[in-house]
């Protein structure tokens, strides 16, 4: 039986009886690191995924690993909804594919690695912490950079809160708070839309939240980690996905087009998966704006200087556009846009004189 190789370990050569190991589910998001999720999991020839909700039952297996516990106390322990049916489906599916031979070894030297080094991360702490909770932005620092960085098809602040959760408890959105967890199918593609369609300016206000609200809490965390195996180790096996790392954020860059773009036509030009694609867009945001709001964004990431050298240091709009190398008009622009009162024209030049 696949459930009786993980806990004897018999996918490695170090077999031996299986014992409590529960403490593991502390170290173990409820889904499965997204980078080892695209490579573990099975996929069929058509594109589409062989086992719904793969990477929660792929962290559960983590968790059998030389494990007496029964699958639906593990269940439990993970903080997931899915079956001890659909575990065990899984893991029979993995023993029959060929492009799965090794799946069952790669959780093996996961959870030894997470025996061996454990993680900086208590994922169980942050389940019972983040789960209850329904909002973690302040609405109106999402809609201010959206009013700067976006002129149409602004995301929805859910989509900031999901990501959130998400990103803090390597939680799906689906297990959220029931004000924020998307309820229907299309509400679950239009976050994973929202993930990969991100940009880098998003990212960062998100990213920054996270650690702040952590800091709030007083855990002295990373905002999110995965562990990492020796390639040596890792080369011999045969696994149903991509290497994350055999496209470079260079590449990823130069194959996104400016303006709206399909996921597979990108996937295509960098001869690799849709799944694998999606991944690396949520980890290096893509700035794929269209040039005149890449000019926005840029000034959303200078107005604070810009304002400082205009008050407090009583430079002239067109001071200010020769430093920064703009027009005289984004810069009276980009005052009026973020409540920058304008002087007067020669203000300071009446003042001096008077002086």
């Amino acid at each position: 039986m696949p459930v009786a190789r993980l806990r004897h370990r018999t996918a490695i050569a170090s077999t031996r009886p299986p014992d409590n190991q529960d403490a593991r589910a502390r170290m173990l998001p409820t889904a499965l690191w997204p980078e080892w999720a695209l490579r573990l999991a099975p996929w069929h020839a058509s594109g589409k995924p062989v086992a719904r909700r793969a990477d929660e039952l792929l962290a559960t297996a983590c968790l059998l690993v030389g494990n007496t516990t029964k699958i639906h106390t593990a269940v439990r322990l993970m903080g997931t909804t899915v079956s001890s049916h659909n575990v065990s489906s899984l893991l029979a599916e993995l023993t029959r594919r060929p492009d799965c031979a090794d799946v069952l070894h790669a959780l093996v030297l996961l959870a030894d690695h997470l025996d061996q080094h454990g993680s900086p991360i208590d994922y169980a702490r942050r389940r019972a912490l983040f789960t209850p909770r329904a909002h973690f932005i302040a609405p109106e620092h999402w809609h201010d950079l959206q009013r700067r960085t976006r002129a149409n098809h602004l995301p929805d602040i859910t989509h900031a809160h999901r990501w959130i959760f998400h990103t803090l408890t390597g939680t799906p959105p689906r297990l959220a708070h029931p004000a924020i967890a998307p309820t229907t199918s299309s509400q679950g593609q239009q976050y994973l839309r929202f993930r990969w369609r991100i940009l880098p300016a998003e990212a960062e206000l998100l990213t920054q939240t996270a650690r702040t609200i952590l800091d709030e809490h007083g855990i002295d965390e990373p905002v999110q980690w995965a562990p990492r195996l020796a390639p040596a180790v890792l080369r011999p096996l045969t696994l149903p996905g991509p290497d994350p790392e055999s496209v470079t954020v260079d590449r990823l860059h130069e194959a996104v087009p400016v303006g709206d773009f399909s996921i597979a036509q990108v996937a295509q030009r960098l001869n690799t998966t849709t799944a694998h694609v999606i991944y690396l867009l949520s980890r290096h945001p893509v700035d794929w704006s269209p040039p005149r709001f890449r000019r926005t964004q840029h000034t959303a990431s200078r107005i604070g200087q810009w304002r400082t050298w205009y008050e407090h240091d009583h430079l002239s709009l067109q001071d200010i556009a020769d430093c920064e190398g703009t027009s005289l008009a984004s810069v009276r622009l980009a005052f009026l846009k973020n409540d920058v009162r304008i002087r007067p024209p020669g203000t300071f030049a009446r003042r001096r004189r008077q002086e």
